[in-house]
């Protein structure tokens, strides 16, 4: 026969061996507590990902335009085109409207591709799209369509100036006689582009090839015509 105080220590022991209710709530309350705020942090860091990801893609989408619009300069000649039986200066900036001479083509196959082409930046505002058009050739007649790409998407503003060393909304400047096509040959030092894209402002500055020589061709030929022997 046990002792009645070992009965009661058994009695006790098997009433303690559960959970009560407020221990459940209380453990649930927690767990919920805990599980919102794993998944405020998960979410975050789903938005970082997202966030890094449209960054990548856009920082691309601008080297892209950056590299083509380089290999674009780096190749401006100072050749004047025939567009439509209008010859035009070998870089024309005027109104917003830029388009300039540039050679590198190549024909490895000789089917008499011409190396020169005639390349148009054009920024459509309502489309927040700049667009690169290219002419096949510097004689075109007005029934030729451009080759036409996207080089970037998402511009909010778009503006090109040329550099002689100042700063200048035209080209060529006013003190070219445009009647003489060499001084219609003449490309500026440079140009810079202003560009905002997803509300971020970028400046990029290219060079272009000096034609200061043409500046002493013509004034040789000036010398000479105005000192005839």
């Amino acid at each position: 026969m046990q002792p009645k105080n070992k009965k009661n220590q058994t009695r006790h022991s098997q009433h303690r061996s559960g959970f009560t209710l407020v221990e459940l709530l209380v453990a649930i309350a927690i767990f919920a507590v805990l599980s919102a705020l794993g998944w405020k942090v998960f979410d975050y860091l789903i938005k970082v990902k997202e966030r890094n990801t449209e960054h990548e893609v856009n920082l691309g989408q601008l080297q892209e335009a950056y590299q083509q619009i380089l290999r674009d300069t780096v190749q401006a000649v100072p050749l004047n085109a025939n567009m439509n039986n209008d010859i035009q200066p070998a870089l024309v900036l005027q109104n917003g409207r830029f388009n300039f001479s540039k050679t590198g083509v190549t024909d490895p196959l000789q089917q008499g591709i011409s190396p020169d082409e005639r390349v148009e930046y054009q920024y459509r505002a309502d489309e927040k799209k700049l667009y690169r058009l290219k002419y096949r050739n510097l004689n075109s007649s007005g029934r030729d369509q451009p080759e036409s790409s996207v080089l970037l998407n998402d511009v909010d503003q778009f503006e090109i100036v040329v550099l002689n060393p100042n700063e200048s909304t035209s080209w060529p400047d006013g003190q070219v006689d445009l009647n003489d096509a060499t001084q219609k040959q003449i490309l500026p030092k440079g140009i810079k582009i202003k560009l905002t894209v997803k509300d971020v402002a970028y400046e990029w500055i290219f060079s272009l090839l000096n034609t200061d020589y043409l500046k002493q061709q013509n004034n040789n030929q000036n010398n000479n015509s105005n000192n005839p022997t």
